[in-house]
């Protein structure tokens, strides 16, 4: 699981790529009108609110701008906040890519006075800033 939820969250249900194996709490983005697990040059996201395993045809996966909190790229800092930014990925994990990548800047991180701690990587708080179910 590389994200947690804050908050309700409206789903919709996918097809997914044949042979994909998602996680709950995975990323997500759509190629060719399939769910795949999204990496750092995924354009539109969405959380995956169940897991998938190899062989699935559906997966619910998240509507709108959710919040959620993830791990960081590098350690927060408060100049961080409001910033958008994209996914950094360390092996298969998927994290807030914070000192960086602002191309495709499917991440916002959160304003508030707890969106993370600073000095730390852990457990900062995000929302989706493109959302996969909104239109351009």
């Amino acid at each position: 699981m590389d994200s947690k939820v804050k908050g309700k969250v409206r789903t919709m249900l996918c097809t997914i790529a044949t042979g994909t194996v998602i996680e709950v709490g995975d990323l997500v983005g759509m190629t060719a009108g399939l769910i795949v697990k999204a990496g750092a040059t995924t354009a539109k996201i969405a959380r995956a609110m169940e897991a998938s395993a190899s062989g699935d045809v559906v997966i619910e996966v998240s509507r709108g701008r959710i919040e959620m909190v993830m791990d960081g790229d590098a350690v927060f800092a408060v100049t961080y906040k409001g910033t958008e930014v994209d996914i950094a990925m360390d092996g298969t994990k998927q994290e807030i890519d914070v000192t960086g990548g602002t191309t495709y800047k499917v991440l916002q991180i959160d304003e508030s006075q707890d969106a993370g701690v600073v000095g730390s990587a852990d457990d900062i708080k995000v929302r989706i800033n493109k959302p996969l179910d909104e239109m351009a």
